[in-house]
């Protein structure tokens, strides 16, 4: 199960690369880079609006891009290290999102 330490961990560790490879390699749009920052700089629902519509219209990252993982072959840090795990960050947001729907729905 993903935690939010887990997260932290690894939004730390993004290099918040100007004109980020992970981005302008995404085969649907997704702008990995933003909604990393928005998270590292802990605006959740900004990151939450930015993965939604495209979830919406696409999936999820894995269903949209038939687990290529452009963006995690792409990333900068994995020259350092290792890639940053951004499949599993935005998995994270589309499972916040889905509660966040659901915890809406039931307070209604």
């Amino acid at each position: 199960m993903i935690n939010r330490f887990i997260v932290e961990e690894e939004i730390n560790r993004c290099l918040l690369c100007f004109d980020a490879p992970c981005s302008t390699k995404c085969p649907i749009g997704k702008d990995p880079a933003s909604i990393i920052m928005s998270l590292r700089f802990k605006n959740n629902k900004a990151a939450s609006q930015k993965s939604e519509d495209l979830d919406l219209k696409y999936g999820t990252c894995s269903e949209a891009c038939q687990n290529e993982i452009s963006c995690v072959k792409n990333c900068i840090r994995g020259k350092i290290d290792r890639p940053i795990k951004i499949p599993m960050l935005m998995n994270y947001i589309s499972n916040e999102n889905k509660i966040s729907i659901k915890n809406n729905s039931d307070e209604k």
